[in-house]
């Protein structure tokens, strides 16, 4: 725009003049930018009811049964334990009503391993002598420790390792039946002759009153366990040597308490012998027929380019068992220090925490957790890495162990395991978590009906409902100081929706919610009796969760129809309000393009007034000058 034009001819403030001619032309502006509030205050109206009414249909569709799993609130049941100080219980979807006891053996841990020698210091003495091989999850298995073996040729960084069978003992059963009590006099009926891996043995029981369990026991302390001996689901004793594989032998020869135990000649006619186990490396299978604690074993992996296989070279903490375990190849550099070795093994991401341990005055260990937990989680170090240093191998400093829930006691008693403290669907649809072993003390889960739980599903739909219905409400009365009602006030779709959760409420000649405690009153609330409910519930539960379920479809219908964020009514009418505000604004802008066109106009024209009023004046004052000039020559001449 121009300078301003304030009359310095004319006198006039036209500036002024101009301001007050502009608010008259911008009087229908005005009129736009109202059309424009109104319409964003409705729009926030109706959003505000759009988030009720979505958070009502959330409320009403907890008591319909999903599609697909038929699961709802009224299966939904609540999980107690007699003793919470040891085991909490959850329950979730699912969850029916049941009870089980058990007693806790053990809670997961996980597994840690220290290595045999010690290290003068942390960052000078080179203790590495090349790659190690970590192995996870190998005491589960029957491995304490494997390592490379000279043979090897591998690149891959990760190796798997599968009990595909299992060794197993030599075994002699009893075919005779123990009597509940059984006793044992000294030297009358206490040896047990029989011959072990071709070596005969006589054992000597203590003289006692057992029972079955016991005396299994005894047998089994008596041998120095180099046998087992159990009590089977027959009730009979059964004794297996603990050396496994097709290599162990076993045959009962006789004692004055052989007959006693349930051995009869047919029983000890021909040695047992027992099970080769087998262990998968890297695809590879190795049949092991010599399997007991202690025993150093090479064991073929991935097969060589120039022939032959890689070489691992591990020792056996008892017998196989089936299950896999991993291990992985780690480059430790070969002058590697402790602290370097440390901070490689935490860098690793293989699930394990790695410390320098002093334990003494210039001695350090390394020790070795899992970050989980379980029987898989033990760990292991190939001594092979740390050859020529004082800090050796590993050996096992905590065994990682499962959760054990023990039960029963019977013959049919059984375990449950879990890797972590959790165990998951104990009970379908519950989990249990321990927090303290004690295999002495019983403790048991019970899984009841959630009617509680179903109340307040109930009441939460119905305060939910009232939230809409006094948002509706509030939105739609008539203000008599400022005469003006509502945002709502005038429209149909609000009085409809309030109008339709009411009539639900009300129900129909086949389901009256009023009958479950669900009502409304005098001034149009929606009341929920919770005493009504459960009485209802005690007595006819088919007939509550029938009309309360078709309540809650019919109000999670006429919400869902109402909120829909892809075509819900009200949906549509923020849409169209939008619109109306979309609108508006473009109107309002070239609205402005023409004042600020009129405004320039109004200044050009005052402008030119002005300009041609100081013309006027500079003639005038020419003209003053003339006829005052021909007024002094006239004087003059007479």
């Amino acid at each position: 725009m121009g300078t301003t034009i304030d009359g310095l001819i004319s006198g006039m403030n036209t500036t002024q003049i101009i301001a007050q001619l502009m608010q008259i032309e911008r009087l229908p502006e005005q009129q736009m930018t109202q059309r424009q509030t109104t319409a964003q205050n409705l729009v926030s109206i109706l959003q505000g009811l759009n988030s009720k009414v979505s958070s009502l249909q959330t409320a009403a569709q907890a008591l319909i049964p999903d599609s697909i799993t038929k699961a709802s609130v009224w299966q939904s049941a609540t999980a107690t334990t007699s003793d919470p100080t040891r085991v909490t219980a959850t329950a979730g979807t699912g969850a029916v009503p049941g009870s089980i006891a058990f007693t806790i053996s053990s809670l997961a841990t996980a597994g840690a391993a220290v290595s045999i020698g010690t290290v003068g210091d942390t960052s000078t003495t080179k203790v590495a002598a090349g790659p190690v091989l970590v192995g996870r999850g190998g005491s589960a298995i029957g491995l304490s420790s494997m390592d490379f073996a000279n043979t090897w040729q591998s690149t891959s960084a990760t190796h798997s390792v599968q009990v595909k069978t299992a060794s197993a003992g030599a075994t002699v059963n009893a075919s005779g039946a123990l009597a509940s009590t059984i006793n044992i006099v000294t030297g009358s009926n206490d040896t047990l002759a029989y011959v072990l891996d071709g070596k005969a043995t006589s054992i000597t029981l203590a003289a006692g009153s057992y029972t079955p369990g016991q005396l299994a026991a005894e047998v089994q302390r008596a041998s120095g366990n180099a046998v087992r001996a159990v009590i089977g689901a027959n009730g009979n004793l059964s004794v297996t040597s603990v050396h496994e594989g097709s290599k162990a032998t076993l045959q009962v020869t006789g004692g004055s308490a052989s007959a006693l135990l349930g051995f009869s000649p047919a029983d000890m006619a021909t040695a047992a012998k027992g099970a080769d186990g087998i262990i998968t490396v890297d695809g590879t299978d190795n049949t092991l027929d010599d399997v007991r604690a202690g025993g150093l074993v090479t064991l073929n992996g991935s097969a060589q380019a120039a022939g032959g296989f890689d070489q691992w070279s591990v020792t056996l903490a008892g017998g196989l068992r089936q299950g896999s375990a991993t291990a992985s190849s780690l480059d430790l550099g070969a002058s590697a220090t402790l602290s370097d070795v440390v901070s490689k093994l935490n860098a690793s991401g293989l699930g394990l925490s790695a410390a320098a341990v002093q334990v003494s005055s210039s001695a350090y260990r390394l020790q070795l957790t899992s970050t989980t937990t379980g029987a898989n989680s033990d760990i292991s170090l190939g001594a092979s890495a740390f050859a020529g240093s004082t800090l050796g191998g590993t050996q096992q400093l905590t065994a990682g162990s499962d959760t054990v829930l023990h039960v029963g006691t019977g013959p049919g008693a059984y375990d449950v395991t879990s890797s972590t403290t959790t165990v998951k669907g104990l009970l379908p649809g519950v989990d249990v978590t321990a927090l303290k072993a004690d295999p002495s003390t019983t403790v048991t889960l019970n899984v009841a009906q959630d009617t509680q739980g179903m109340a307040d599903k109930v009441k939460a739909m119905v305060d939910q409902a009232n939230s809409v219905l006094h948002f509706i409400s509030s939105n739609s009365t008539w203000d008599p100081t400022k005469k003006t009602g509502g945002p709502l006030m005038s429209s149909s779709l609000a009085r409809s929706l309030a109008s339709q959760i009411s009539s639900a409420v009300i129900g129909s000649s086949t389901a009256t919610p009023s009958s479950a405690g669900i009502a409304v009153d005098k001034d149009g609330n929606i009341t929920f009796d919770q005493t009504k409910f459960m009485a209802a519930w005690a007595k006819d539960p088919a007939s509550v969760q029938s009309t309360l379920t078709a309540f809650g479809q019919q109000i999670s219908d006429l919400a869902k129809q109402a909120s829909d964020p892809i075509d819900g009514l009200i949906t549509n009418q923020v849409k169209g309000q939008q619109q109306v505000i979309s609108d508006i604004t473009n109107q309002i802008a070239d609205f402005e393009v023409l004042m600020t066109q009129r405004q320039d106009s109004l200044q050009r024209q005052y402008a030119s007034l002005e300009t041609a009023l100081g013309q006027l004046q500079s003639q005038s004052q020419w003209l003053a000058g003339q006829l005052g000039s021909i007024s002094a020559n006239s004087s003059s001449s007479k």
